[in-house]
């Protein structure tokens, strides 16, 4: 017997007492069936939105044009969507909805049969398609005929490879050969949601599965024309090692050019500063320089997660001394942040400096100072100054 937290269970017993089924549906019920504490919660109803409103103290209309209110109790946010069945799929996306009363024909219409069950605390657990199952054998599987579920939505191919690889299930034959056939399709989905189904694949602990489902399948290919070459580079590294976050700009900085990588992550509507931190993925990657060059220019240059990102590129590199050179250099005390440099450009103006002068000097001072940590002094770093613009005079 599951045993549902109290306010889920809450909106299931005010419905049946005023005469309403209720289910307990959805990615919450699959997650609850694998022993995981799940994150949202997904209740299917034969009350329509307007009755559910009006049960309800608190609740935000989500999407009324497609049977959801979202009902709020204690903190909680629980998606409370009436028994629909869709039809005329749009631009294989977008569908025509219709309300039913029945339970059956509002799981047939969902994606994967782990996803198409329900759950009552008196009836127990209804599974039309063989959910359980796949479940047990861990398997992703279309509901009914793999190519129709395809067809209607395209973005069910990316999630079909995403729910593989969070769970490290394997993809039924005959629902993979349809993913593969339909893949095509996925060029009519939106770049943001396309984006949403990657990085929640990227993200996941199992990535190089992801990884590989993508191209094995050439969904890849189809939504960066890099893939390949993205793939045979990480397929080369431990990319399940790399810290989460850093995942989706390490995929992309592996292609080791700025200004491609720039172009894919604004063609996919990553946000700026994802597209940023890529780039600097990139620019570390490519530079030629000694290790400790590089773990000084690294430390030197960001504030915070250092370590983190030292082994992210230490990954990206398949070179695991640089953490060891990291170390080593912080325990020697020849590392610096350029935050901790005593000179600013104020010191600078009161030397008479001005314009493209201090930042050309500045630029020159932070280089002394990488090399020369214990050399960071106000007096110092003036000495130098002042020898650098005497030479520069000369």
């Amino acid at each position: 017997m599951i045993q549902l937290k109290n306010e889920p269970m809450k909106v299931i017993k005010l419905l049946n007492q005023h005469g309403f089924k209720a289910y307990l549906v959805g990615g919450c019920l699959r997650d609850y069936l694998l022993s995981k504490e799940p994150q949202d919660f997904d209740i299917a109803t034969d009350a329509k939105p307007e009755d559910v409103i009006h049960l309800f103290e608190k609740t935000i209309p989500t999407g009324i044009k497609h049977g959801t209110v979202t009902v709020i109790i204690n903190g909680v946010k629980i998606e409370v969507t009436t028994f629909r069945v869709e039809k005329e799929y749009e631009n294989h996306r977008w569908p025509k909805v219709e309300f039913t009363n029945s339970l059956f024909e509002d799981l047939r219409r969902r994606d994967f049969t782990i996803n198409a069950m329900a759950y009552h605390p008196d009836e127990g657990l209804i599974d039309y398609f063989g959910g359980i199952e796949d479940l047990k054998n861990k398997i992703v599987r279309c509901v009914g005929n793999p190519h129709e579920r395809f067809f209607e939505d395209a973005l069910r191919i990316l999630r079909c490879i995403r729910f593989a690889t969070q769970l490290s299930f394997v993809i039924e034959n005959k629902t993979f050969e349809a993913l593969k056939s339909l893949k095509h399709l996925l060029k009519k989905i939106s770049k943001e949601r396309i984006n949403i189904e990657l990085s929640k694949t990227l993200e996941s602990k199992n990535s190089s599965y992801g990884l590989e489902l993508l191209y094995e399948s050439s969904v890849g290919s189809i939504i960066i024309p890099e893939y390949s070459q993205i793939y045979l580079y990480l397929s080369q590294v431990d990319f399940d090692f790399i810290p989460t976050k850093f995942k989706v700009p390490a995929f992309f900085a592996c292609l080791k050019d700025g200004i491609l990588v720039e172009k894919l992550m604004r063609d996919l509507k990553f946000e700026k500063k994802k597209i940023n931190f890529a780039v600097k993925l990139c620019n570390y990657l490519t530079m030629e320089c000694s290790q400790d060059k590089l773990v000084k220019k690294i430390f030197f240059e960001e504030e915070k997660e250092v370590e983190e990102i030292l082994t992210t590129i230490s990954i990206l590199k398949s070179d695991h001394r640089i953490l060891q050179t990291f170390n080593d250099l912080k325990r020697e005390n020849k590392l610096i942040h350029k935050k901790d440099v005593q000179l600013s450009g104020k010191d600078l103006l009161v030397l008479g400096l001005r314009g493209e002068m201090i930042g050309k000097v500045l630029n020159t001072v932070y280089e002394y100072v990488l090399e020369n940590p214990e050399k960071n002094s106000k007096d110092e770093i003036l000495n130098y100054v002042n020898l650098y613009l005497q030479q520069g005079k000369n």
